[in-house]
């Protein structure tokens, strides 16, 4: 049992406070859940309008949105502690008025110092939102209606994250690339004026504060934070050669075996490490990173090669990552239909299986490929998607009890942040090294002075001497073209890897699932026969 779990039990022995008004209470904390997810993939999409705004180089944009993602990082651990201690209600409200006051402020900062600054406190702030919700929507709402409130935490995970290429590109194509910004003071007051008239005021526990396991606060949270910053910025500063990469990793590691060995000698420990052996809550913990993996090929490949090799703007790209997002509204609702009914360990099996098959539909890739064809592989990938993980976050909820929502809403946030940023960090490096790879085969094959290649030069520098400012300089700029031609095949090849590494990463991980076991009878699993459910 984690210590938040004995907090929960000691404040409320007979049953939690219900909520003034349960609907708008749950509203609120999924808008925070929303504002979270949303912000993290606006700042990734627009981060070239952020840089032109704020006036910074690449290297130094680069570390907006490490610092922006690794404070979620940090906070992660100890975020449900800190709202079970505090009470949901004044934990939020501060956190919201320090997200509000810094998002509005960063657009004016003039020095790099104050915007990195802000861009952490911003992350610290925001990224107390999700944890802070599930364990809310589970005391808040009826047993009977445990299904649509995770049903509604888990749509934000797929939603959030394809319309914010849509949402940024509004922005960008209007030049308000503030608003990536003042889009939080807007969402999160509204979040706020819900918090304040539904959410119930609750005493600060300072017997449990007393009792706080500091510790492993520091440590985990510290931990986790610099194994992200490595992981984040490995890609650009390349691995192992990186004396900032290396020491991130290594420092970081350390720091969570410390929170591992302060688990497992102090008295109250945050995190009650037997707990999180258990088959079937580590094993959702591993597939949620797993997930966070597999959501790369729409989240990282699919925009990646729009833009590279299509030339895409940020706008067209976001409708393609609309056939995504959008269908979750119906496709959601009917998998909570199907969870009252069938057993989320096969709607589990399913939705992985869909998220592979969609991403081998995309194997056959070629660079001709634009929006619409992608569109078979795309609603193949939404539905998998939605299914994957509302079965998914239904199944690893169905194993605990309510009193321990909250410190399961923080592994679940830990395990996502991890695997999307595994995925992100893979993916950008494995990409980038195949089309080098793919880069060096074909250009072996491109022999100067044979029949075919001087045909290309030919055609292409004909096109070229058309044009009165190349003069002379026809051939070189055929050769050149004809270079961005293999470079161009090269990412394709690349691209096409990309999407097979998911296929199969996908299809193994239901192999994992033969290790999971039927969890015990409640309102969010199916009936049984063998043992009733009492309506509570």
């Amino acid at each position: 049992m984690t210590a938040a779990v004995e907090a929960a039990g000691a404040r409320v022995p007979a049953a939690p406070a219900p909520c003034l008004r349960p609907v708008a209470g749950v509203a609120a904390v999924l808008l925070g859940a929303v504002i979270s997810t949303l912000n993290t993939r606006v700042t990734t999409f627009g981060l070239a309008d952020i840089r032109g705004g704020l006036g910074l180089g690449f290297d130094e944009g680069s570390w907006l949105t490490t610092a922006f993602s690794a404070s979620q990082m940090v906070v992660a651990p100890c975020a449900a502690w800190l709202s079970t201690v505090l009470g949901p209600r004044r934990f939020l409200l501060w956190a919201s008025a320090i997200f509000i006051l810094s998002s509005l402020l960063l657009p004016f900062m003039a020095g790099y110092d104050a915007v990195i600054a802000l861009q952490v406190v911003r992350g610290l702030a925001v990224g107390t939102f999700i944890p802070a919700s599930l364990g809310f929507i589970l005391r808040s709402l009826a047993p009977r209606w445990w299904i649509w409130g995770i049903a509604a935490y888990a749509f934000r995970f797929t939603f959030s994250q394809n319309v914010a290429a849509s949402l940024e590109a509004w922005y960008s194509e209007t030049g308000q690339w503030q608003w990536i910004f003042w889009q939080n003071v807007v969402l999160t007051s509204v979040m706020v004026l819900l918090i304040l008239w539904a959410v119930p005021r609750e005493g600060i526990n300072r017997d449990l504060l007393r009792r706080t396991d500091w510790g492993a606060i520091i440590f985990a949270g510290l931990g986790f934070g610099l194994v992200y910053v490595g992981l984040d910025q490995g890609n650009r500063l390349d691995w192992l050669n990186s004396g900032i990469v290396v020491g991130c990793l290594t420092g970081g590691l350390l720091l969570v075996v410390a929170f591992i060995v302060n688990e497992a000698t102090v008295e109250h420990p945050l995190i009650h490490l037997p707990v999180l052996a258990q088959a079937n809550v580590a094993i959702p913990a591993l597939l949620i990173c797993i997930y966070g993996f597999g959501s790369q090929a729409t989240a990282f490949v699919l925009p990646d090669y729009l833009t590279r090799i299509q030339g895409l703007r940020a706008l067209q790209v976001g409708d393609v990552l609309n056939w995504i997002a959008l269908p979750q509204f119906v496709i959601i609702p009917l998998v909570v239909l199907a969870l009252r009914r069938v057993d989320a360990r096969l709607l589990l099996a399913i939705g992985f299986a869909l998220i592979a098959i969609g991403s081998w539909m995309d194997t056959g890739l070629t660079h001709d490929w634009a929006n619409g064809d992608f569109l078979p592989s795309q609603i193949v990938e939404a539905v998998g998607l939605a299914i994957g993980i509302t079965s998914l976050v239904t199944f690893a909820v169905s194993n605990i009890k309510p009193p321990q929502a909250a410190a399961i809403a923080a592994t679940i946030q830990i395990s996502r942040l991890f695997g999307i940023e595994l995925g992100t960090a893979f993916m950008q490096t494995f990409v980038r090294v195949r089309e080098q790879v793919y880069s060096n085969l074909i250009g072996q094959h491109v022999v100067s002075g044979s029949d075919a290649v001087d045909r290309i030069v030919t055609a292409l520098s004909n096109v070229f001497s058309q044009r009165a400012n190349n003069i002379g300089l026809e051939t070189s700029q055929g050769m050149a073209q004809a270079g961005r031609f293999v470079q161009r095949e090269a990412y394709v090849l690349a691209y096409i890897d990309g999407f097979w590494i998911v296929a199969w990463v996908l299809a193994l991980a239901l192999l994992l699932l033969l290790l999971l076991r039927r969890p015990p009878p409640n309102p969010m699993t199916p009936p049984r026969n063998d043992i009733p459910v009492t309506p509570r």
